[in-house]
């Protein structure tokens, strides 16, 4: 099953430790900062819309499942919540409770390694971690470095170029 909360845990612990320089790899600093804070409302905050908005249809499928169907989903995603909170879940809800619980959101320590620019409005940044390189896009909207972080995927192992190389 999909389960797009882990994907933003595991880009945040990817995250820690960032270094500085561009305003896009500030952008990736001050995510891992906040997540590493337990501040998910403000690491919210540093999602692009379109990042947030996968959150916002993650609870819509959860809600039209229901909470008998979506409530073993749910606590994998995000730990046990009560029916109250699921009939009351947003996005932003979603990506907190997530956040919290997985606690290696905040464990590993990791250095920015490249920022390419394709174009003014995108930056990519190269993250060191310690399974290999992770990619993250970071766009420029309304003058803002977002994270967008629907296109994440794991780190790539070193030595490995694909998912069916050996």
């Amino acid at each position: 099953m999909y389960r797009p909360a882990l994907f933003v845990c595991a880009a945040s612990a990817a995250l820690m430790g960032c270094g500085g320089g561009s305003g896009a790899s500030r952008a990736v600093e001050g995510f891992a900062e906040a997540m590493a804070d337990s501040a998910y409302g403000d690491a919210w905050e540093m999602l692009t819309p379109v990042t947030q908005a996968r959150y916002d249809s993650t609870v819509a499928v959860l809600r039209r499942f229901g909470w008998a169907e979506s409530r073993e989903s749910l606590t994998d995603i995000a730990g046990e919540i009560t029916e109250e909170e699921f009939d009351t879940l947003t996005g932003r809800g979603l990506f907190v409770l997530s956040s919290a619980a997985h606690p290696e959101t905040a464990d590993l320590s990791d250095a920015i390694e490249s920022v390419t620019h394709p174009d003014s409005g995108v930056a990519v940044v190269v993250l060191e971690t310690n399974i290999g390189p992770q990619e993250v896009v970071v766009r420029r909207i309304e003058g803002r470095w977002l994270l967008d972080l629907t296109q994440l995927r794991p780190p790539t192992e070193r030595g490995r170029h694909g998912p069916d190389q050996p």
